[in-house]
């Protein structure tokens, strides 16, 4: 694994796991602002959001990169639909007659650095199988001229 490689797959763990915690604080922020809205039927997704792309962010610095790197990309993209398709098409959020709008503020603060950083997270893995196709095709290291 060259020194480009486990930069990458640094910052990308690094990214993913600073997702997580974003979309914890903006699932309780949800719940805070919202009087219907409990994360308790959701728990499933939630736990899969979660821990899978911690799970195989792991997997990044071993031998199964390449197949570390395909299922990150796989899960990113599947978390962003998922977060924008269930932001935008669930019924608009009926709000607790006392929330803070401190709350509100981190809700959709939150909301948009979780769609950030699955962008980011996504291109820079999609930048590591890159470095790793390059290896697999030249593995001396040479420039090919």
């Amino acid at each position: 694994m060259t020194e480009n490689m486990r930069l990458l797959a640094t910052q990308v763990k690094s990214i993913i796991v600073f997702h997580t915690i974003i979309l914890v604080i903006n699932t309780y922020a949800h719940e805070e602002i919202d009087v219907l809205y409990s994360m308790m039927p959701y728990i499933s997704i939630f736990l899969f959001i979660c821990l899978a792309p911690i799970i195989v962010a792991f997997f990044l610095s071993t031998k199964f990169a390449r197949q570390a790197s395909d299922a990150i990309l796989g899960i990113l993209l599947a978390v962003l639909i998922y977060n924008v398709v269930a932001r935008f098409s669930a019924s608009p959020v009926l709000f607790s007659q006392n929330y803070s709008l401190f709350w509100k503020i981190v809700y959709e603060g939150s909301f948009g650095l979780i769609l950030m950083s699955e962008v980011i997270a996504f291109w820079l893995t999609f930048k590591m199988l890159r470095e790793i196709h390059k290896q697999i095709n030249n593995p001396s290291g040479n420039i090919p001229k």
